[in-house]
């Protein structure tokens, strides 16, 4: 127990000697130009820890200075002893931001019209590794999208569509959404670095798809629901068989005319489970699908405008466009042999 004792007192009487001989004493600034550099780097330091706590997003302008959100803290102007501030002279500092705020300049004014000059930023290797990840990000959204134009005929999505909230990322099958590496919000359709911007084509057959990225030009992928011979194929098939279907309704419209007195059917009636459609349970389909032709305008369905006279216009909508088929119909006193179609 004694020697415990001694031990600890021993050790406790060296600490008191070192701490008095001043050994853990910082080394003073012995100039004004010297105590300039020094509160220089405590400004630079306040920076790099507001830009390290988001995400390497530096502070604006007018945060750094005194009261300016970065710290209670503020070093002084060794010539006057007040708050260093900004400005060009001497005591005085000039803080420089990029734009995006990633990099920054901070120049401190000493005597004699010198200048000391720091910098910092967000380090390359970490702007590389995000944009690799903004890469993985948009090729997952390029697949979301051509997933979408797979099952609407071939139709790829609208701009408002192609987002977190939009049908695109709402789909059921799709439960993840990727996030923008620089600031961990979802990937959107913005112009900063893990953004990215979606074009359609006016028959929303083909689109572009840019990703913004930090070290080089934006990355780009595209496509077009034709994209090989054996789908020009396959969509040919698919457009030959709705002008079968189409001129199958005109036959419909024909028939009814001739059972009204040479009346038309109305819009509404000319459908698959209205007037029309409740006598002719054999009512065409859409090949890609399998479902029934019915009004509207996307591919597989029709539009149908009947006018004066017995004329009217029956229009499907194809994949590769539309084609009309229009005709007279003929009164009821005349055989339908008579009457005849026409198709553009």
């Amino acid at each position: 127990m004694i020697r415990r004792t001694t031990l600890v007192f021993g050790v406790a009487l060296v600490a008191c000697i070192w701490l008095s001989a001043g050994a853990a004493a910082p080394a003073r600034a012995t100039t004004p130009d010297d105590a300039m550099r020094e509160a220089l780097m405590a400004v630079r330091g306040l920076i790099d820890r507001q830009g390290a706590a988001h995400f390497f997003e530096y502070p604006s302008r007018r945060e750094v200075r005194q009261g300016g959100g970065l710290s209670s803290w503020w070093p002084a102007d060794p010539w006057t002893g007040g708050p260093l501030s900004p400005g060009t002279s001497r005591g005085q500092y000039w803080y420089m931001v990029t734009r995006d705020r990633r990099r920054y300049s901070l120049t401190g004014f000493l005597g004699g019209g010198r200048t000391i000059v720091v910098s910092g930023g967000m380090p390359r290797d970490i702007m590389l590794a995000y944009d690799h990840r903004s890469e993985e990000g948009i090729n997952l959204i390029d697949q979301y999208i051509e997933d979408y134009a797979a099952a609407h005929h071939g139709l790829y999505p609208l701009p408002a569509d192609v987002a977190a909230g939009g049908s695109v990322g709402l789909d059921p099958v799709r439960r993840y959404w990727p996030s923008n590496p620089w600031d961990h919000g979802m990937m959107a359709q913005r112009s900063d670095p893990g953004s990215f911007a979606y074009s359609v084509a006016p028959d929303r057959l083909s689109y572009t798809l840019r990703l913004h990225r930090a070290l080089k030009s934006d990355y780009v992928l595209g496509g077009t629901h034709v994209t090989s011979p054996w789908q020009a194929l396959l969509t040919d098939l698919e457009d030959r068989i709705l002008r079968r279907g189409a001129r199958v309704l005109a036959g419909y419209v024909d028939q009814w005319a001739r059972q009204h007195d040479g009346a038309l059917p109305r819009v509404s009636e000319l459908a698959p489970f209205a007037a029309v459609g409740a006598v002719h349970p054999d009512w065409p389909h859409d090949p890609d699908g399998g479902a029934v032709m019915r009004p509207g305008t996307t591919p597989g369905d029709f539009t149908y405008a009947p006018g004066p006279g017995g004329a009217y216009k029956l229009t499907v909508h194809l994949h590769s466009g539309d084609a009309r088929v229009g005709g007279v119909a003929p009164p009821a006193t005349l055989p339908a042999r008579d009457f005849r179609l026409r198709e553009s």
